[in-house]
């Protein structure tokens, strides 16, 4: 009868114990943000020229192409409102037994490529920014406050300093068919400056073309410490974050 009881107990521990962990797992995954994709290519027109004393414009200011309104993939292409870029880290905390991804987005970018045609398509120059200061936690993790994150990652980016994270691609063919309207894949590779360092990165990007827009979303991964920013490692501390750090964009172009 007590072996009985004993063996009873154990089983319901052993219950509670899964459904513990399994609730735990739930809560970890539900709070995890998707990888941005491409944006839907629904009619929009336009969105007016910035503000010639937008400092953000101004960090990729916009080349006067005249004679740009003629169909075709071959003309400068300008960043729409509904783009996004942003952040993905992985992070472990000192009280959590699983690791964590954080996920932080902005929609304050600014940018545009210009493209030639008439044969092989040929990016000619491209320049994009993103407004780091504005970068703000997606990812949800239960007892803790990812908005404190965003403060600290202001201060290790120097966004004081340099508001800016700026891509600026390499002239280059691009590997794309202008008469399909189907999700095409191609690399551009370009001059990525962080904190006021500019190295080199390579950006695998899924772009579709359709509806007189050019869609792209993709990732690149860099080491933040080739930046000079430095990230908290250490063991035993609050939190350690993993220094290769992977960076996203959805971004939506049109002809102005």
């Amino acid at each position: 009868m007590k072996l009985s009881t004993f063996t009873k107990a154990s089983a319901a521990i052993a219950f509670v114990a899964v459904v513990v962990a399994t609730a735990a797992i739930f809560v970890l995954l539900h709070g995890r943000a998707q990888p941005l994709g491409l944006a839907q290519t629904t009619p929009r027109s336009p969105a007016s020229s910035p503000s010639p004393n937008d400092p953000l414009a101004e960090a990729c200011r916009r080349p006067a192409v005249p004679g740009n309104s003629s169909p075709g993939v071959a003309g400068l292409w300008a960043l729409q409102p509904g783009s996004l870029a942003g952040y993905r880290a992985h992070e472990k905390f000192a009280e959590l037994t699983s690791p964590h991804e954080a996920v932080a987005r902005t929609d304050a970018l600014s940018g545009w490529i210009l493209v030639s045609g008439g044969g092989p398509i040929q990016l000619e120059a491209a320049c994009i920014a993103i407004d780091v200061g504005t970068l703000h936690s997606v990812d949800e993790l239960p007892g803790f406050n990812t908005a404190d994150r965003d403060r600290s990652a202001v201060e290790m980016l120097d966004a004081h300093s340099h508001p800016y994270v700026i891509f600026q691609p390499y002239p280059a063919p691009l590997t794309l068919d202008p008469r399909s309207t189907a999700v095409q894949h191609v690399k551009i590779s370009g001059d990525l400056q962080i904190s006021g360092v500019t190295k080199p990165a390579t950006f695998s990007l899924d772009v579709r073309l359709q509806n007189d827009q050019l869609a792209a979303a993709g990732t690149t991964t860099v080491q933040v410490g080739d930046f000079g920013v430095e990230v908290p490692q250490e063991a035993g501390q609050f939190v350690q974050v993993d220094p290769r750090i992977t960076l996203e964009v959805s971004l939506i172009l049109l002809k102005p």
